[in-house]
């Protein structure tokens, strides 16, 4: 009888927790749940909704100004278009999109330009150096 009473007091936390996890996985599965560093805001971009975020991800293909990535967890594909003038930084030094190579790992800086939603910045850590 005593543990009726409690049901009363746990029922509204776990509504409240599962509400939470719905909405971080809407958040997650519309791409949301990455956000932009303090590097981007350091530039003066903002992090609000529309402006840059980031992803991070392993490299699937790169090349003929695309680079085709998946996320860490392997679930989503994402295919970026990449400018001649993205900053791509390979294991801390300045590099080119021939340069990354599949199965690397990329924390990737994307921005709205138009209707089209481009690459700014590109840092890699190569699949074959040691963690």
């Amino acid at each position: 009888m005593r543990y009726k009473g409690l049901s009363f007091y746990f029922a509204p936390l776990a509504l409240a927790l599962f509400m939470s996890t719905v909405a971080l996985a809407a958040e997650i599965y519309q791409g949301k749940g990455i956000t932009a560093g303090a590097a981007e805001t350091q530039q003066g971009k903002s992090t609000a909704a529309g402006a840059a975020e980031t992803q991070q991800g392993k490299v699937i293909v790169a090349g003929a100004g695309k680079l085709t990535m998946e996320d860490m967890r392997g679930n989503m594909q994402y295919t970026h278009e990449v400018a001649p003038n993205t900053q791509i930084i390979c294991e801390g030094k300045k590099c080119g999109l021939s340069d990354v190579k599949m199965g690397d790992l990329v924390q990737v800086t994307v921005d709205k330009q138009g209707d089209k939603t481009v690459a700014t910045k590109i840092e890699v850590k190569k699949a074959d150096s040691a963690s």
